[in-house]
């Protein structure tokens, strides 16, 4: 029986390219085998530059779960998730972090460096494999096989001061 590893890794061969002909990117993708009740195959698209449908989504699901019963990959039964990514979404590939330069992200790394796993700033890009960072006055250099997770952050004090209707 192929490992969660190798069903993952054949999936993402079989969904890229069809996002791809959908004018769309796979931005992640999570399979949840349980010990009990049922699998969860979670797919996750984007638009490049953002704006993904509900219209997108579904027609992508329906594409997806076609493929799925003809090629027949996850061995037990399944239910498949396909949504946006959302305001935070995980930065995964190297393209997403010169991608989304001058945002505002939260990256966890594996092992404690500079004396914490946690940061919280202003991406700077990619250079030479590793992810330059800005807080405040200081520039992080992480590199890039120690980030366990990073993902797009949401300053709320500045959204919710920018936005007169909230009281």
């Amino acid at each position: 029986m192929a490992t969660t590893e190798e069903i993952k890794q054949k999936l993402e061969e079989l969904v890229q390219p069809l996002a791809v002909s959908q004018g769309l990117d796979l931005v992640d993708l999570e399979l949840h085998r349980p010990r009990r009740g049922r699998t969860i195959l979670r797919l996750f698209l984007d638009r490049p530059g953002g704006g993904i449908t509900l219209e997108e989504i579904a027609r992508v699901s329906r594409m997806v779960g076609g493929l799925l019963e003809v090629y027949d990959l996850i061995p037990e039964s399944y239910h498949l998730e396909v949504s946006s990514p959302g305001l935070t979404r995980p930065l995964k590939k190297p393209g997403d972090y010169q991608r989304y330069v001058g945002r505002l992200v939260r990256i966890t790394t594996r092992g404690v460096m500079n004396g914490r796993q946690v940061f919280r700033g202003i991406l700077q890009g990619l250079e030479d494999d590793q992810v330059c960072l800005q807080e405040g006055e200081t520039v992080y250099r992480l590199p890039l096989p120690e980030i366990a997770k990073a993902r797009l952050d949401i300053d709320l004090k500045k959204t919710l001061k920018g936005d007169k209707d909230l009281s």
